[in-house]
């Protein structure tokens, strides 16, 4: 069963003041000030969401929806899957860098990282074996591997003052790993 349309309403109202807010630290960034800017009631925002970090999950599940599973799903589209994985993660470590005051929100970023990536399971799983089977990535990586892989390298990558294209560099070898003996020349920073 659905959430009503008023509730629906709400809850959008809600996730968007609450990135907005996040993202900006416009006067503060409690739950009040940000039932203030949705235009709802405290007693609303709480019955969607009962903490800061449970709202902030909702915000970040909202942000990877949007900007990281398409890139989840260009793996499977693609022939070159390093390459479509290397996207994924430095589309990661682009959030987490861009969205500072809700990665503090969140508590653990790489628990939260994971977690999401771990709900496209069922994806990875039959794209992991085709990219084995033709050599891509090595045999015994399985695909529970993948969101804990990704979230510990992107996590660990997330520095702000860290160029873009040594991020990406970084990234690559560390995702070289995963098959080296087929692991693609370096780029120059």
């Amino acid at each position: 069963m659905g959430m009503r349309s008023d509730a629906f309403a709400n809850v959008s109202r809600i996730l968007d003041a609450a990135r907005r807010v996040f993202a900006t630290g416009d006067g503060g960034d409690s739950l009040n000030h940000i039932a203030k800017v949705a235009g709802v009631g405290v007693a609303t925002l709480y019955r969607h969401f009962p903490n800061r970090q449970a709202l902030a999950r909702a915000v970040y599940d909202d942000i990877f929806a949007a900007e990281v599973e398409p890139l989840i799903a260009e793996f499977g589209r693609t022939g070159a899957p390093r390459d479509a994985l290397l996207n994924v993660s430095e589309k990661v470590a682009d959030i987490i860098i861009r969205e500072k005051g809700l990665v503090a929100s969140l508590g653990n970023v790489t628990e939260e990282t994971t977690a999401l990536l771990e709900r496209y399971a069922e994806m990875l799983t039959p794209l992991l074996h085709k990219a084995q089977e033709a050599g891509n990535i090595r045999p015994d990586i399985v695909a529970a591997d993948l969101p804990h892989l990704i979230a510990m390298i992107t996590a660990g990558l997330s520095v702000p003052t860290m160029d873009s294209s040594v991020r990406r560099r970084y990234l690559g070898l560390l995702l070289d790993a995963l098959n080296p003996a087929r692991a693609s020349p370096m780029s120059t920073a």
